[in-house]
């Protein structure tokens, strides 16, 4: 008794052999799964989406704007999105007081401020109004990317005498600060050693969850390493030394106790 053998010719095995390949590799990019953005704030919000980190830092090739009217919400198709790629949702009033300018690294309230990865069962984001305040207007002016400080005076403060200055106690070297912030929330801080040589560090920073225009510096552990903070200047009046400015603001860096005077170039 002879047993039958199928056998596949070589050109049929080849077409099977890569038709398998085919199905195992297959994926598709986008999910189509429409996404939603729901405006909880009283105001118009212009929101713009960004494919990268740099392109959201620059303001640049944007994937989608929209405008969302108050309280409403817009819907976006899915196939916007690749799947499993991180976006960054950057949104914003007309005046920037409400805005999402804020670092998921260290959120405040709420999740998913600007870093967004849509996939099914979670592809609804809500605009809060509780993500205000001047901070942007301070350090971006408002649609920017970054601004540049420069010092203007040392002080130190206390409960009992207010600010002292202390701008004549400090060489020139010593009184030289300099830092931009930036819109991917990073900064260049430099400064001057005691032989006048800059020295540049590389900062990383939150914004806080205020009314006043409000920065902290983080260190390499993620610990608070000083801050840049509007509200409250010397040339205000005492006892509360009260300021409404934006464009000057009070700095402790993390390299000495003295608060510095910084103002917007």
């Amino acid at each position: 008794m002879f047993m039958r053998m199928n056998f596949f010719s070589p050109i049929a095995l080849v077409a099977v052999l890569l038709a398998a390949m085919a199905s195992g590799c297959k994926k598709d990019p986008k999910d189509n799964t429409p996404v939603t953005f729901i405006n909880r704030v009283d105001k118009t919000i212009t929101l713009d989406i960004y494919a990268s980190e740099d392109d959201y830092a620059s303001n640049s090739n944007k994937v989608e704007t929209i405008t969302i009217e108050p309280n409403d919400n817009k819907t976006i198709p899915g196939s916007t999105f690749l799947s499993g790629r991180t976006y960054y949702m950057d949104w914003y009033s007309d005046d920037f007081y409400h805005n999402n300018w804020y670092n998921d690294d260290y959120p405040v309230i709420g999740p998913a401020r600007v870093r967004i990865a849509p996939k099914p069962g979670d592809n609804t984001y809500y605009l809060e109004p509780g993500y205000k305040g001047n901070a942007r207007n301070a350090f971006l002016e408002g649609a920017g990317t970054e601004t540049t400080w420069i010092s203007i005076g040392a002080f130190l403060y206390s409960g009992t005498f207010g600010y002292t200055n202390e701008s004549g106690t400090l060489t020139p070297n010593e009184l030289y600060r300099r830092i931009t912030i930036r819109k991917n929330l990073r900064a260049e801080y430099l400064h001057k050693d005691a032989g006048g040589n800059l020295v540049t560090e590389n900062i990383t920073f939150m914004v806080q969850q205020t009314e006043v225009p409000y920065i902290e510096f983080k260190d390499a552990s993620g610990k608070a390493a000083g801050n840049m903070t509007g509200g409250k200047l010397p040339t205000g009046t005492p006892p509360d030394y009260k300021s409404n400015a934006t464009d000057t603001v009070m700095a402790l860096f993390p390299d000495n106790e003295y608060m510095f005077m910084m103002v917007r170039q």
